[in-house]
């Protein structure tokens, strides 16, 4: 019934991962299907902006150019808190990493000492037991010491092998736990992920500052480069806020219960006794290390016994030099061992793990949700603020005209109508001879002109009327008008 009960709940539970991720899937693609209806809406507005009959009437510039400063600059805010929460979110992620490296030190280094007090019981207090039982094989006068001796060697060869089954079962529980790829990955995704962020981001500002200097300079290839730089800036945007927000929903997900995670993370290669111990760490758990910790100190403390009883019995019947060395050496290694042991114990307590494991935790779900937080809304207001930027900025460069170059005109042309300045100096000539300033005689055209019949009248009496002027009159001749200007007449003879 237990373990049908049990079974119940693990189906329960990975069924609620499958809705979990529908969900996220769905979650994920609402900004895509939100960029499609605005290229949509993009595409109807430029096809109808085409067909456009008034594009040809001259609008106010001013305050649609108003709305492209402010915008761009709500704009360039909106990537500045992405910037923001890049850098806030690299901190977390290098706190993250930091966590986990001194985690994985602190398993290698009881991997290590495990391994360094398995070849002291295994290489060098063996050996050194090998060694005094080849010297106690020598015949001496009291055969109940000799057998004394015989059964302590055996007692300490005993103990020795327990010490190496308890170390075994140690490092057995923790030989699978593998801690240094969580920080190899965390390196290498920062490693591209903090400069490409922040190059994109920087593109973006720098295509808004684009928009500012075509408002200034009043440019219409500035306006229409940021309409399509602009395009490719909005799909960016919203690529980018499915990412944001498919990061932020699994990682809340996981903040909120991240055991089950670790769990299924961990499968088989850590004891679940030992990954409860070290993500709970209080008074309720109960260390997986305390009896194999224990045994390893008993066994130790009983050859350290053993070998002061066979160190009082060889004083006696052993007093050799070689003998005195090898106990020596023996008790030497036994201290050191005894010292290891209690090393590794304050090693495999849980405050030290479970701190680390508190702090890596603590830089995910804050330093970095929030990091991405930031970030998510960041691309959801610059994709918006693109949008309304690209509508205006499409509205405002149709309407500027280009300006047309001043073409030279060739005025000595005689198939072009006269210019300004011909056509001034004429007017001004005949106001001038019409006051008397000087006489108006015409001057016969090189030309013969055409003469023709109009209603029985010749042609020529109505092209003298309206090209030449009659005589000067008596007053003119003798007056000082004519006098005045014979001089200016007689120089232009």
């Amino acid at each position: 019934m237990y373990f049908k009960i049990q079974y119940a709940k693990i189906s329960q539970s990975y069924r609620l991962d499958d809705d979990s991720k529908s969900a996220l899937g769905i979650l994920i693609a609402v900004p895509g299907f939100w960029l499609i209806l605005t290229l949509l809406a993009f595409l109807v507005f430029f096809l109808c902006r085409c067909c456009d009959a008034s594009l040809k009437k001259k609008r106010k510039l001013t305050p649609l150019k108003w709305t492209l400063a402010i915008f761009a600059l709500l704009c360039c805010g909106a990537l500045s808190l992405g910037l923001f929460g890049n850098d806030q979110t690299h901190n977390g992620m290098k706190s993250a990493q930091t966590a986990t490296e001194n985690m994985e030190d602190i398993v290698m280094s009881v991997r290590n000492e495990t391994r360094e007090i398995e070849f002291i019981l295994n290489k060098e207090i063996n050996k050194d037991l090998d060694k005094l039982a080849d010297l106690f094989k020598e015949p001496i006068s009291n055969s109940t010491a000799r057998v004394l001796l015989q059964q302590a060697l055996a007692y300490m060869r005993s103990n020795v092998s327990k010490g190496v089954e308890q170390l075994q079962d140690i490092n057995n529980k923790i030989d699978h736990v593998d801690l240094n790829k969580v920080p190899d990955t965390i390196h290498k995704v920062e490693l591209f992920r903090w400069p490409v962020t922040i190059s994109l981001l920087c593109v973006l500002i720098f295509f808004c500052f684009i928009l500012l200097w075509g408002i200034i300079r009043h440019s219409r290839c500035f306006l229409i480069f940021f309409s399509v730089v602009g395009l490719m800036s909005v799909v960016l945007c919203w690529v980018l806020v499915s990412l944001y927000l498919g990061l932020c929903v699994a990682g809340s997900d996981f903040c909120l219960d991240p055991q089950p995670f670790l769990y299924k993370q961990a499968g088989s290669s850590i004891d679940t006794n030992v990954l409860t111990y070290y993500l709970q760490c209080d008074d309720s758990t109960v260390n997986p290390f305390t009896g194999p910790i224990k045994e390893s100190t008993k066994t130790i403390d009983n050859v350290e016994s053993t070998l002061n009883v066979v160190t009082q019995i060889t004083s006696v019947f052993y007093p050799e030099k070689q003998v005195r060395e090898t106990l020596d050496r023996l008790s030497t290694n036994l201290n050191t061992t005894e010292k290891t042991v209690s090393g590794m114990a304050a090693l495999l307590n849980c405050q030290a793990m479970h701190k680390e494991y508190n702090a890596a935790m603590q830089a995910t779900c804050i330093d970095i949700m929030e990091g991405t937080a930031y970030m998510l809304v960041s691309a959801a207001g610059a994709g918006l603020f693109f949008t309304v930027l690209i509508w205006v900025a499409s509205h405002t460069w149709i309407h500027i005209r280009r300006k047309r170059r001043a073409d030279h005109v060739d005025e000595e042309d005689p198939f072009l109508p006269p210019s300004a300045v011909q056509t001034n100096s004429r007017r001004n000539r005949d106001t001038y001879g019409s006051m008397g300033l000087f006489p108006r005689f015409g001057i016969p055209s090189t030309q013969t002109p055409h003469f023709s019949s109009l209603n029985g009248h010749s042609s020529d009496q109505a092209y003298m009327q309206g090209h030449y002027t009659p005589p000067p009159s008596y007053h003119q001749l003798s007056g000082g008008a004519f006098v005045g200007n014979q001089g200016n007449f007689s120089q232009r003879a």
